[in-house]
């Protein structure tokens, strides 16, 4: 097989995206002090029946960073946001960063255990959060304790810190802006990210890390249209995750968009929003996109009128993308990221040039992916088409993990991020994920990657979702195990699925086992959660 051409989808790249050759050397804060420089009274947030212009919303930032300075937030301190998207999620974001700290990401629904040891892993001493949250800590918990809490909302809770509601933001209002002494290099947010290793990890994103990875998508995206003054985006993605943090948040802030804030992701009242405010943007994980295509009042909601549709979080089945493109009349931009990248690594060059089935797209600029061999004595780059672990270089690679220099080294070598993800490379410099070296499955000798059967699986007509998993056999060493969702009132037999996967696969690929659930187990941000299958429970055929 050929070697590898350097960056072979440097061709692809229009003159636009390859004129992208530095980032720019500022933080957040700059960012937006420069976007309310540019939009001003143009509207930036609405949430409700409530609007925010790009004044109120550095106003409002200012006045949340005025008020941690008052309450003893030193540069370098933590603050945990743990909020549902809201306007003050993007206050808190932006008022921690001008006074110096560093923001937490915590998942408001995560169960109070979980919250705290994030808190504590992080050494958060300050925390924005709802009474809900506060609620939800059992008299044994401590997740709040000892912590100062900024609150949302206002009820009193019995026996627990009152802390300072946000309402009195007002009162910090006025006043010169806030100039902190961080620079672009200093870490901006802390990204807890579990991955396949176990316990959550911090994951340091510094401020260049988070702009770069905004330039990155601003130029092969919105750099390539005009978008027009008012452009709207709905952000129904969870800040808290990065994908809508950096690809969605703040990448509407510098490029002046209007985010419309959704606290929860429902089909049907989604579908009613975009008929009602016919945004630019819409971002969303596969399964939203699925759960679109299943409402009845798809064709009449205004989707042919978004202009651009962001994929991320989990790989796409091409039958379903292709399907809600044919109901929509619009272009799905399918991108790849890891919480250590900031997380965009590819996107599909849609808007530019074609995009190829099974393909997480190429890389964004500035950045450079190999396919390689990891052994004791260095990585050894493959060559065109074989598998490999996939490696990633570029300004959006995370400093390291915060507290963990063990796992820091493990992960960096020489600047390179080593992603623990299985993929290819074809002459072009497109990219195509397997799977996760941790979860390949070895049997009778053979390596069997998971995302390659969950594909074939999900082209099956009535099936929706599919997780593939190797579970212990004695004989095999692992068998491959398939978890399937049907479309409602769909039957499909266990010899059809055979043979459908013997169709599509070699013999030592095709699942022994299948089984159907009424919804595969998700993450928070909407991830199929693999380790909580209930493995060894579906039906067996006589396979050879």
């Amino acid at each position: 097989m050929p070697r590898p051409q350097e960056r072979p989808w440097m061709a692809l790249y229009p003159e636009s995206v390859r004129a992208l050759q530095s980032v720019p050397d500022m933080t957040l804060g700059d960012m937006l002090t420069e976007s309310r420089r540019r939009f001003g009274s143009r509207t930036a947030l609405t949430f409700e029946d409530q609007t925010w212009s790009y004044d109120d919303v550095y106003a409002q930032s200012h006045a949340f960073a005025r008020l941690l300075r008052k309450e003893g937030l030193a540069s370098g301190d933590r603050l945990a946001v743990i909020l549902p998207n809201r306007p003050e999620y993007i206050f808190a974001i932006f008022g921690t960063v001008l006074a110096g700290g560093i923001v937490v990401q915590v998942n408001v629904r995560y169960p109070a255990e979980e919250m705290r040891r994030i808190l504590d892993d992080a050494g958060a001493e300050f925390v924005v959060t709802t009474d809900e949250a506060v609620m939800r800590c059992s008299p044994g918990e401590t997740s709040f304790l000892g912590r100062k809490l900024f609150r949302v909302d206002l009820t009193e809770v019995p026996g627990t810190q009152a802390g300072t509601p946000l309402s009195i933001l007002s009162e910090h209002l006025d006043g010169a802006p806030v100039m902190c002494d961080r620079k672009a290099t200093d870490v901006a947010v802390l990204q807890y990210t579990g991955g396949t290793t176990g316990a959550a990890k911090g994951v340091m994103l510094t401020h260049r890390n988070l702009i770069a990875n905004i330039e990155q998508r601003y130029a092969m995206t919105y750099g390539l249209l005009e978008t027009p003054p008012g452009a709207k985006t709905i952000n129904v993605l969870p800040t808290c995750h990065v994908y809508g943090l950096t690809a969605v948040t703040l990448l509407a802030v510098r490029s002046g968009m209007n985010q419309i804030l959704v606290s929860d992701f429902k089909a049907a009242e989604m579908l009613r929003i975009i008929k009602r405010e016919q945004p630019y943007v819409f971002s969303g994980v596969p399964t939203m996109y699925a759960a679109l295509n299943r409402e009845p009042a798809v064709a009449e909601s205004g989707l042919g009128k978004v202009t651009i549709y962001n994929s991320a979080g989990a790989g796409f089945p091409q039958e379903h993308l292709e399907l809600f493109e044919r109901k929509s009349g619009g272009k799905i931009i399918e991108g790849f990221g890891i919480s250590e990248a900031s997380p965009s690594t590819h996107l599909n060059p849609v808007l530019f040039a074609d995009r190829r089935v099974g393909s997480i797209g190429i890389p964004v600029p500035l950045t450079d992916v190999r396919i390689v061999d990891k052994d004791g004595a260095g990585i050894q780059e493959l060559p065109v088409g074989e598998v490999g672990e996939m490696i990633v270089k570029g300004p959006q690679i995370m400093k390291g993990y915060w507290n963990r220099p063990d796992l820091t080294k493990e992960t960096l070598r020489d600047g390179w991020l080593l992603t623990g993800d299985l993929a290819t490379m074809d002459e072009q410099g497109y990219f195509y994920i397997v799977g996760r070296k941790k979860e390949m499955i070895v049997t009778s000798g053979f390596n069997v990657y998971p995302a390659e059967v969950e594909q074939v699986l999900t082209r099956f007509p009535g099936i929706l979702e599919a997780a593939v998993v190797g579970t212990p056999d004695e004989y095999r060493g692992e068998s491959v195990e398939a978890f399937i969702t049907l479309e409602p009132g769909a039957v499909i037999s266990d010899e059809e699925l055979d043979a459908h996967c013997r169709k599509h696969l070699a013999a030592y690929k095709v699942p022994r086992k299948y089984s159907r659930l009424d919804s595969l187990p998700k993450t928070p941000v909407g991830k199929i959660a693999k380790k909580q299958l209930p493995t060894g429970v579906g039906t067996t055929a006589d396979r050879k």
